[in-house]
């Protein structure tokens, strides 16, 4: 039975045919229309032959998904449900499963009742994209199977489905109890709950947590779906508990912090060894050659100038030593404070490499930092502006150091070349320098925040900010 004519035929045809909806119109349970985007999505070559054929057995590919199909539309069609809109397991003519969303709504076809409906294909869905293909048991089978806790929850948050792993760790009634006490033991709403993210956006929402009831983390993706029959916004969740992750991410970052800890330990060494032992060989052996340049005053001005040359080679060599002990062990630093040495390195940066730096410190008379805190920010001052002053290129930059309780914030910029910190065409992200990966790797076992904004020809900013230590009155 063909479709009644339009009054503008070829308009309908234009309009139906740019839509990316595949659509079909039901009376008495038989296709009076279906555009060829439906065709596509269900994998036939040709719609032309199904116009007319039952739309359950005929039209409609996949026999193990058909009877929910038909189950909805007829109680769309008798009034027993209202226009909906559902997700359901389905497979292609050629048996390749996918997962479509269906929409139908009653309408009228000469004086007759009828079902207008639209498919979506939505084969990216791939938390269930193994169990499209399957039946609703034994999808049910399926995610009952799984490690990860699966549940489905309104916008009221009321659980309306869990599997097996789910069902396990309850806090409380699942009939009755709202969502977050079923799952954390809470008597309100969480305070990280994504709900109104998802049913906005209706995008997938990513997120980690620690269940204190529990005491265990999970990773959870959330993402809204409709359920059939139920006259609500839903949420699909999928919880994966992440503890032991967790757990061994904590050891490698103790780890890094010994590493760190030790590093610093051994070039607090390595400047002590070299400033006592050698420093002083070298300070000695000048001394006896400028003490034989006197002894030999009377010698010809070829054997005072080879002696000159001597001297100056080790006075050369004793000023290395000084810096190479100052690199390992800011001397600076550990007399005079963190602002003192900002201020010194700054000036005699500024005075090697010709680059003007303007240097604000305001408030840190007031803050007691430890150890290691100091030389954290220190080394990452160090490596802000070894970048600026060797890779750069720029002629200006400014370090801010700003303590506001309960705060520290360290910020570096300059007027440099910059880099693209953005992805690149492909959608990788840039090769971070590892000078970078220090920092960060310092920031956060300071439990701080790390932030690097860049763009090439724009300059660098790096923003370090961290929780205060100790306070003390100002002098």
């Amino acid at each position: 039975m063909p479709m009644p004519s339009f009054p503008n035929d070829d308009l309908f045809a234009s309009i139906v045919g740019s839509l990316s909806n595949g659509i079909y119109v039901i009376q008495d349970g038989r296709a009076i229309f279906l555009n060829d985007r439906l065709g596509e999505i269900f994998g036939y070559q040709s719609i032309g032959g199904l116009i007319g054929e039952d739309m359950y057995s005929s039209v409609y590919p996949d026999p193990y998904s058909a009877e929910l199909f038909r189950s909805v539309n007829e109680q769309v069609l008798t009034g027993s449900m209202q226009p909906t809109s559902w997700g359901q397991p389905c497979s292609k003519a050629d048996g390749t499963p996918f997962w479509i969303e269906v929409e139908a709504r009653p309408i009228e076809v000469g004086g007759k009742p009828a079902i207008l409906g639209l498919f979506l294909d939505h084969t990216d869905c791939k938390l269930l994209g193994q169990a499209m293909h399957a039946s609703q048991a034994t999808l049910h089978m399926l995610l009952d199977a799984m490690e990860d806790r699966v549940y489905v929850v309104t916008d009221e948050y009321r659980i309306v489905y869990a599997n097996r792993k789910m069902m396990e760790g309850v806090n409380g009634d699942i009939k009755d109890d709202p969502c977050y006490k079923v799952c954390r033991g809470l008597d309100e709403r969480c305070t990280d709950c994504s709900s109104e993210e998802v049913f906005s956006t209706g995008r997938p929402s990513y997120k980690e947590f620690f269940n204190h009831r529990a005491q265990r983390w999970y990773s959870v993706i959330e993402l809204a779906v409709r359920m059939p029959g139920i006259n609500a916004p839903t949420k699909l969740a999928v919880a994966r508990d992440i503890t032991v992750r967790k757990d061994a991410e904590e050891k490698i970052r103790a780890l890094s912090h010994r590493l760190l800890t030790a590093q610093e330990d051994e070039k607090k060494h390595l400047s002590r060894e070299l400033h006592d032992d050698l420093g002083q060989r070298l300070n000695a052996v000048k001394i006896g050659v400028d003490t034989l340049a006197d002894d030999l005053a009377a010698q010809s001005p070829e054997t005072q100038s080879r002696i000159s040359y001597l001297s100056s080679i080790l006075q050369s060599s004793i000023d290395s030593v000084r810096n190479l002990c100052s690199g390992l062990r800011p001397v600076t630093l550990e007399r005079h404070g963190l602002v003192r040495a900002i201020n010194s390195d700054c000036t005699q940066l500024a005075a090697v490499h010709g680059v003007k730096i303007d240097v604000k410190c305001s408030g840190m008379n007031k803050i007691k930092l430890d150890h290691h805190t100091e030389i954290n920010l220190y080394r990452i001052f160090q490596e802000s502006l070894n970048n600026v002053v060797k890779h750069s290129g720029a002629t200006r930059a400014s370090v801010t150091l700003v303590a506001s309780h309960p705060m520290i914030r360290m910020r570096i910029e300059d007027n440099g070349k910059g880099f693209d910190t953005l992805p690149s065409a492909r959608g990788k992200q840039r090769k971070i320098g590892l000078g970078l990966v220090s920092m960060a790797e310092r920031v956060e076992l300071m439990g701080g925040r790390f932030d690097v904004t860049s763009r090439p020809g724009l300059g660098t900013r790096i923003v370090v900010e961290i929780t205060c230590g100790e306070q003390k009155s100002c002098q």
